[in-house]
């Protein structure tokens, strides 16, 4: 009796855990793929916004028109429809398609159209006219975060996209998704560079038009966003995440005109009076290239690797006691006097992003390694730990913007130092 009592016990235990790792399972596969679908709606929107109405408007010309139309169009993107099945990797990240067909789309924008101000009226039928594709599908990606169930799950598995890898044999699924999007910020950020850098005339430059304003720094960086990724990632020896972005020379001029118009419209006074009336079009003629490409490259997060294994290389050093704990830094920001509505918001909370990252890169740089030496002097005595240093402080963690009651936006950057301990390894 009691044998029997005891195998039934035991089968009820190896029950319940069965049960408990499937639905635990099930649960992880349900947040990987939530996160691929919020994922793929971020993609298709900045792709809709790339579409081009006429010869002189995209989509995101029309969505900066008024808050209304902004909102009505982040609903529409929530509305895509899922194409397929997800697809779930053996690492636990999931792949989901997403949606539009132009005919949705163009029926969305003229809907949206209603609410134009000033009487503003768009046709959009003529868009098939610059886009050739029926369907507009992206895919999202996704993995999920062990801290959204609580701590409770299993470390993720290494990811089998990388496996092979020397360098990404211990990376999660996690990280090389993190490895990812830091390449391709990086890739937004030096696209940026390189547009800035584009001659218009003589000795002007593409810059010296941005530092007119930050509203010209804002218009031009929510276009480089929608820039186009060209090719597949590159996961490199050694844990780095590479790709390429590009956007056609035609684009950026049609941009810089854009932008241009705006300014004049709202009587912006330029400290170039040049600005009012320069041509952009000469810039395709002497601009050797008919795209502007740039590379990304990120690293992944110590926080997303696993121990290594036995036989496996040994773990670097522990960091220098210096190195522990992180530094923060709050940041706050304005909109430029005569801005409103959403673009005074965007506009406010990514002066209060740079203001804080300004702060953090002080706060970081003046950090004591002994007596004698701080981060900074470190740095300027070795140009290979510098560039290492830029890269590291490129990944501060940016918080969510607080609304404050006199219309500013603070905003906080914070950072670990431990992997800063590694880099400078003292």
């Amino acid at each position: 009796m009691k044998r029997i009592l005891v195998l039934v016990m035991a089968l009820c235990f190896v029950s319940g855990a069965l049960l408990a790792q499937t639905s635990d399972d099930a649960q992880q596969k349900l947040l990987a793929k939530r996160a691929a679908q919020v994922d793929g709606y971020r993609k298709l929107a900045e792709m809709i916004k790339g579409l081009q109405i006429d010869s002189q408007t995209y989509v995101r010309d029309f969505v900066a028109e008024s808050d209304q139309i902004s909102t009505s169009f982040d609903t529409f993107i929530k509305g895509a429809r899922v194409a397929g099945q997800p697809r779930y990797m053996p690492d636990g990240t999931c792949e989901l398609d997403v949606e539009l067909t132009m005919q949705e789309i163009v029926n969305a924008l003229t809907e949206m159209a209603k609410f134009c101000p000033f009487g503003h009226k768009h046709s959009f039928t003529q868009m098939t006219q610059y886009v050739q594709e029926k369907v507009i599908r992206v895919t999202g990606t996704g993995a999920p975060r062990p801290e959204a169930l609580g701590g409770t799950t299993a470390p993720d598995p290494v990811s089998s996209v990388t496996k092979g890898i020397p360098g990404w044999e211990n990376v999660t699924a996690q990280g090389r998704l993190m490895g990812e999007r830091a390449a391709l910020v990086d890739a937004y950020r030096n696209l940026a560079e390189t547009v800035k850098g584009i001659r218009i005339a003589g000795q002007t430059y593409v810059r010296d038009f941005v530092a007119e304003s930050d509203t010209i720094q804002t218009q031009l960086d929510t276009f480089i966003k929608g820039a186009k990724q060209v090719g597949p990632y590159r996961y490199l020896p050694g844990g780095e995440a590479e790709v390429d972005v590009e956007v056609t020379v035609v684009d950026v001029v049609h941009q810089l005109q854009t932008i241009q118009q705006h300014m004049v419209q709202q009587g912006w006074g330029w400290r170039r009076d040049e600005f009012r009336t320069i041509n952009f079009d000469q810039i395709i003629a002497t601009y050797p290239a008919k795209v502007v490409r740039a590379t990304g490259n990120g690293v992944v997060p110590n926080k997303y690797r696993l121990q290594a294994a036995p036989m496996m290389a040994p773990e670097p050093a522990m960091a220098p006691s210096w190195a522990i704990g992180a530094v923060s830094a709050t940041g706050t920001g304005i909109a430029p006097e005569g801005v409103t509505g959403s673009e005074a918001k965007l506009m406010a909370v990514r002066a209060a992003e740079m203001d804080a990252r300004r702060l953090l890169v002080e706060k970081v740089y003046g950090v004591r390694i002994d007596a004698q030496t701080t981060v900074k002097d470190f740095a300027v005595q070795n140009d290979q730990v510098r560039a290492k240093v830029d890269t590291f402080m490129a990944g501060a963690q940016i918080s969510e913007p607080t609304y404050m009651d006199d219309g500013s936006v603070q905003v906080t950057a914070s950072i670990s130092l431990e992997e800063l301990g590694r880099i400078i390894g003292r």
